[in-house]
């Protein structure tokens, strides 16, 4: 992976990957730290370039995962709704580094710039110097892997603190089965901690495995991207929720005209 960032503020400690949060004397950490260490046993055995009718990889994703032309994010897939996963070629596959089902794994765009937002009370957020073509594959949501019980305990404390919750929850469900993985960049993470949230935003976020069953949160353009923008996408529902819920929502920064007034914030 090529990543050149690094954070201006040294009281974060920069990541390329997500990493396994502090030690929990519990199965759920220990679940963590195996599927960490664990490899991928599905791999294919292409020459060079892999296409559907020969790479179990893209078997497995049920369809090519990326343009292979432009190594752009493949929306004919029905990303977001599909039943397949996005499974790239991994370390034990043989096709080509230059193959064009790996793409999250190569690293960040070396556009990306963070600075202030020009609305100040938004703080910091994350910007492009270059176009950006939809479907581009712009940087991982990397940082601490954190089992419920610390997500828990962290939300709470960033509540009493008043400080910023950069905690992101993924729910996959499987069989009628959910999973979750839970990352937490605010002390230890990479370049996308610092992209805000839009009610009309510019990016999604898509889990992508590699190596591990562990997904990557892979940020991709869901549509064109002029130079001087900034990268947002939603951080979550729109729904409300409750009353008590909406009440204990943040007031909502991204000037959008179908802004909801209020961020989101659903529960673990």
């Amino acid at each position: 992976m090529n990543d050149e960032y690094v954070h201006s503020d040294s009281n974060v400690i920069y990541v390329d990957q997500n990493i396994p949060g502090p030690f929990e004397d519990s199965v759920e950490y220990n679940n963590i730290v195996c599927n960490f260490n664990s490899q991928l046993i599905n791999y294919c055995k292409c020459d060079v370039s892999c296409s559907i009718e020969s790479c179990l990889c893209l078997m497995k994703s049920g369809d090519a995962n990326y343009e292979i032309a432009g190594c752009t994010l493949n929306f004919g897939k029905d990303i977001g709704n599909s039943s397949y996963p996005i499974i790239e070629c991994n370390s034990l596959c043989s096709c080509s580094e230059n193959c064009g089902n790996r793409l999250v794994q190569k690293g960040p765009l070396d556009c990306l710039e963070v600075k202030t937002c020009s609305n100040i009370s938004k703080g910091k957020g994350l910007f492009t110097t270059k176009v950006i073509s939809k479907g581009t594959f712009i940087c991982e949501y990397a940082g601490e892997i954190l089992t419920l019980e610390q997500a828990k305990k962290r939300h709470k404390l960033n509540d009493t603190l008043k400080k910023m919750n950069y905690i992101f929850c993924l729910n996959e469900y499987c069989n009628g089965t959910q999973y979750q993985m839970i990352i937490d960049p605010s002390e230890v993470g990479n370049i996308g901690r610092y992209i805000n949230h839009s009610c009309d935003p510019n990016c999604i976020i898509v889990p992508v495995r590699v190596d591990t069953p562990l997904p990557k949160l892979a940020i991709y353009s869901q549509l064109d991207i002029a130079p001087g923008s900034e990268l947002t996408y939603n951080y979550g529902t729109n729904s409300f929720g409750s009353s008590e819920e909406a009440e204990c929502r943040k007031k909502c920064l991204c000037g959008n005209n179908n802004c909801i007034g209020l961020m989101p914030s659903d529960k673990y």
